[in-house]
């Protein structure tokens, strides 16, 4: 990844290498040459190469358009899906009150 094209966190950098890696193991797997691949996706060899590496200039579109082809979309769509966002579902868990109480019985006829 080239120093200059983006100053993210390193937990982002090792989360982009991973998901990198991850295409690549995928890739390999299937038996794809890089070049099948790539022509798949509907880009060169070098941004395949770029996206496999972990580079975050590559799109999300490239990204989203590799994992389709690979059959992974569903797994990444699941991923990111508000199920399965454990902070905000702790974060509501948090905010509930600590007891119930009884709703006032509001009588239609005092309004």
């Amino acid at each position: 990844m080239n120093a200059r094209s983006t100053h993210a966190p390193l937990e982002v950098v090792d989360a982009l290498w991973q998901m990198g890696q991850a295409i690549k193991a995928a890739r390999l797997r299937r038996r794809q040459s890089a070049s099948d691949l790539a022509s798949r996706v509907g880009v060169s060899l070098p941004t395949l190469r770029k996206l496999e590496n972990g580079d975050p200039t590559v799109s999300l579109g490239v990204f989203g358009k590799a994992v389709w082809v690979l059959g992974l979309l569903p797994a990444v769509r699941d991923a990111v899906s508000p199920e399965n966002d454990h902070l905000a579902a702790a974060i509501e868990t948090s905010r509930l009150p600590r007891r119930a109480r009884r709703s006032r019985e509001v009588n239609l006829d005092d309004l």
